[in-house]
C-alpha cells in the first residue's frame, strides 16, 4: 500500500528532471537568463503534480488505465490542500514574474558571467536549483499526499498562520519593489547612494530575505498542522522542516555558494 513518502517521487523527479533537461539545452548555450524562470516554475509545476497525484496513484491502482483517468474536482480536496498549495504556486509565481523582469531589464544575471564559461560548473548550479525545488516543495508536497480523513480541519491557528503567509510574501513583494525602483534611479543618475536604506531596507539589511524565510516558514507550519497527526508518521514534520531550514541556508550563503561553485569546480 502506498505511504506518504512512496507519493513524493514523481514531484521529486519532476522537480530534478525539469532542471536537468534545462541545464541541457542551455548550458552548451552559455544562456543563464531563463534559469531563474525555469527555477520557479518548477515550484508550479511540482506542487500540481502532488496535489493530483494520490488520485492518479489510486486510478492506477484500480487496475485502470491512464487514458481512463479524469482530474478530480477541486472540491475533491480539503481546504487546507487547496490553501497551502495555492499560497505557495502564487509566491513562486510572483517570484518568476519579478525575476524575470529583472533578467530582461539587466540583459544578463553577473553572478554567472565566470560559472556558464565552464560546462560543469554550470551545469552543477542547474542541478542545485533542482535541489532547491525539491526540498522546499516538501511541506506542500507531504500536505497533499495525506489521505483527507487525517487532514486536520481548518481552524483559528490556520486563519492566523495564513496571515503571516499573507504579510510575508507582501513584505516580499513590496521590499523586491522598493529595491527595483531604487536602481532605477541610480540608473537614471538620480541619486549616488551604494546602500538602498529607504523603506523596508531601512529596518533591515535584506526585508526581501526576511519576508521569503517566514513565508516558507508560515507554509510549513500550515501543513504541519496535518503532518503532526496521530497517524502520520513522525519523520514526515521533520522531512517536511527541511524546506524553511534550507531556505535560511540558502538565503544565507547561496551567493557564497555560487563563488565556491566558481573557484573549486
Amino acid at each position: 500500500m502506498p505511504t506518504i513518502f512512496s507519493k513524493l517521487w514523481i514531484p521529486v523527479a519532476a522537480s530534478f528532471g525539469l532542471q536537468i533537461a534545462a541545464g541541457a539545452i542551455f548550458v552548451p548555450l552559455k544562456n543563464e537568463r531563463y534559469f531563474d524562470l525555469i527555477g520557479t516554475s518548477g515550484h508550479i509545476i511540482s506542487a500540481g503534480i502532488s496535489l493530483y497525484g494520490p488520485s492518479l496513484y489510486r486510478h492506477l491502482d484500480s487496475g485502470h488505465s491512464l487514458t481512463t483517468y479524469k482530474i478530480p474536482p477541486l472540491l475533491s480536496f480539503s481546504p487546507r490542500q487547496l490553501v497551502v498549495t495555492a499560497v505557495f504556486s502564487l509566491w513562486a509565481g510572483r517570484l518568476a514574474w519579478f525575476l524575470s523582469r529583472r533578467i530582461k531589464a539587466e540583459g544578463r544575471d553577473s553572478r554567472f558571467d565566470d560559472i556558464k564559461q565552464s560546462p560543469t560548473r554550470f551545469f552543477a548550479a542547474w542541478f542545485i536549483q533542482g535541489a532547491w525545488v525539491a526540498i522546499v516543495g516538501l511541506p506542500i508536497w507531504l500536505n497533499n499526499a495525506i489521505p483527507l480523513r487525517s487532514i486536520r480541519p481548518w481552524g483559528p491557528m490556520d486563519a492566523a498562520l495564513l496571515g503571516l503567509v499573507v504579510l510575508s510574501l507582501g513584505g516580499e513583494a513590496l521590499a523586491d519593489a522598493q529595491k527595483s525602483q531604487w536602481r532605477k534611479e541610480k540608473k537614471e543618475g538620480k541619486h549616488t547612494e551604494k546602500f538602498i536604506q529607504r523603506g523596508l531596507w531601512s529596518l533591515s539589511r535584506h526585508p526581501n530575505y526576511v519576508g521569503e524565510a517566514l513565508f516558507q516558514t508560515s507554509v510549513f507550519a500550515l501543513a504541519c498542522r496535518s503532518l503532526l497527526a496521530p497517524s502520520i508518521p513522525w519523520q514526515a514534520p521533520v522531512l517536511g522542516a527541511l524546506a524553511p531550514l534550507f531556505t535560511y541556508t540558502l538565503l544565507r550563503y547561496y551567493d557564497s555558494c555560487l563563488l565556491a561553485l566558481d573557484e573549486s569546480l
